[in-house]
């Protein structure tokens, strides 16, 4: 009788263990459901200031369980003996306490792209009950002198791929969805079925032909702003991946006044000191250059188009300097303009009339470049003090535009119509104006469209439909319109080589 005692006990002190643990396992897992979605402020500062310890501390129970892998390929060759039950509990309370500090990371700071941050903290919260269950059946297959080993190695190994998907999930939320795979040779990246690497550097006399946002900005914001600013992570709510979300701003409002680098909160974060909180990038983030930041002022200073080719710009000795820094064909294509823009294509009125409209809508019209007989229009500088009347001005010139950009003015639908006389139109921005439904028939109409921006507007589902006459369409922007998920789907489904981009 005095023998069996002590047996009895430990084995009563597993099962308490047992039904402790299987109580934690319960509780995570309902945890989040029971707290509901985050919400759009967070948490409380102090909530927001322990779950950032989450990157912190994430890496012990990874370290730990990698361990305890090797430890048990060592005894499964017979080249070492023991037991991880140790280990692997260590692995698995660490766990714990990450997949806690991850909660108050996702519940606290709302900027991260909803779906994946989702998924990521499902999975820690998976991998952190695996790694529980784990070390209770080791402790129990330890009690069994072994008996049952099998299912301890496999729910290890479970929890390893768990772990590792919950991984690359996090590594996407920090670094951007490619961030593994970025410089992934190509026997890798065709074993994960993705494309083959292209070459980012432009052929010599490539750039000459490309916008400047494309060639010049869009390169340094994607080195040293994407990264916290893109669908995964919206750092403040901003995204500046995608040309209309980096002019739509963010928490702070807009980031960008064309024609006014000054007043651009985003020049204005850039040019902080470096000590100062607010100072973008943050500390830890390589900082940009002087000249990547004399290009960005200059570019917003030209208009911050999404559409202007370099040789349709005036760039100082400074500007030149900077270009020449970025790539030579870009500053070869500054340098060689074309005394005269190449506009005899176009017929006299319209030449007359570009001339005549210049005087009224200065730095508004442009041409698409010195050797294009198109046009580009921006009210950015005028916004909602252009109208339907303003609008009507621009009707001798309408069948030249390529490029329009309409956001935020006082533009109705019946201004609207007019827009159907602009056929050679590719980019129309259209954001945060009253349009509605009845715009959809004149829209329809420009099938040479590549990109339509309708953010913010009244156009919703299934009125949405009517797009689909637009088989050029490359990008749309229905993001806080009442398009709802049907209809994004259905659209999608007519638009197959479309991007409609939601945002949050």
């Amino acid at each position: 009788m005095t023998a069996t005692t002590p047996s009895r006990s430990r084995t009563a002190w597993r099962i308490l263990l047992t039904l402790a643990v299987l109580a934690v396992i319960a509780a995570l897992g309902a945890l989040p459901t029971l707290i509901g979605p985050p919400s759009e402020n967070g948490l409380l500062d102090l909530a927001k200031f322990t779950g950032r310890f989450h990157p912190v501390v994430l890496h012990l129970p990874i370290g730990i369980l990698v361990w305890v892998l090797v430890h048990e390929c060592l005894v499964a060759f017979g080249l070492r003996q023991g037991s991880s039950r140790t280990a692997m509990g260590l692995a698995a309370g660490t766990a714990v306490i990450a997949s806690l500090l991850g909660i108050l990371l996702y519940y606290g700071i709302p900027e991260y792209d909803a779906k994946l941050a989702q998924r990521h903290m499902d999975r820690g919260i998976a991998f952190t009950c695996l790694a529980l269950a784990t070390w209770l059946v080791k402790i129990w297959v330890d009690a069994a002198a072994g008996r049952g080993a099998f299912i301890y190695r496999g729910l290890l190994l479970g929890s390893a791929g768990v772990m590792t998907a919950a991984s690359h999930d996090g590594a996407s939320l920090t670094h951007g969805s490619t961030y593994l795979t970025e410089y992934a040779p190509a026997p890798v990246r065709k074993l994960l079925g993705l494309p083959e690497k292209s070459s980012t550097a432009p052929e010599s006399g490539d750039s000459a032909m490309q916008p400047v946002y494309q060639a010049v900005i869009a390169p340094i914001l994607e080195a040293k702003c994407y990264q916290c600013h893109n669908a995964d992570r919206q750092r403040g709510k901003y995204r500046m991946d995608q040309y209309d979300l980096l002019l739509a701003g963010g928490n702070d409002g807009a980031a960008i006044v064309p024609g006014d680098a000054a007043a651009s909160n985003l020049v204005k974060r850039i040019e902080l000191p470096e000590e100062d909180e607010l100072h973008m990038p943050p500390e830890g983030k390589k900082d940009l250059a002087a000249h990547e930041v004399t290009l960005i002022k200059w570019w917003i200073g030209q208009g911050a188009s999404a559409d202007a080719l370099l040789d349709s710009l005036t760039a100082d000795d400074e500007v030149l300097s900077a270009l020449a820094m970025v790539g030579d064909a870009a500053l070869g294509a500054a340098k060689e303009k074309p005394e005269k823009p190449a506009s005899q294509a176009m017929s006299n009125e319209i030449k007359s009339a570009v001339e005549r409209l210049r005087g009224e809508f200065p730095a508004a019209l442009n041409y698409e470049s010195q050797s294009s007989s198109g046009l580009t229009f921006t009210a950015a500088g005028l916004r909602a003090a252009f109208g339907d009347a303003d609008l009507a001005k621009l009707e001798p010139v309408l069948p030249a535009m390529v490029s329009m950009d309409l956001s935020a003015t006082s533009l109705t639908d019946d201004g609207a119509k007019l827009l159907a006389k602009a056929t050679s139109l590719k980019s129309l921005r259209l954001s945060e104006t009253a349009l509605t439904e009845a715009s959809l028939d004149t829209l329809a109409r420009l099938t040479g469209l590549e990109s339509l921006n309708l953010y913010g507007t009244q156009i919703g589902s299934p009125a949405v439909l009517k797009l689909t006459s637009l088989q050029q369409l490359k990008k749309l922007y229905l993001w806080r319109t009442q398009v709802d998920a049907a209809g994004v789907l259905q659209l999608q489904e007519k638009l197959p080589g479309c991007e409609i981009i939601m945002g949050l």
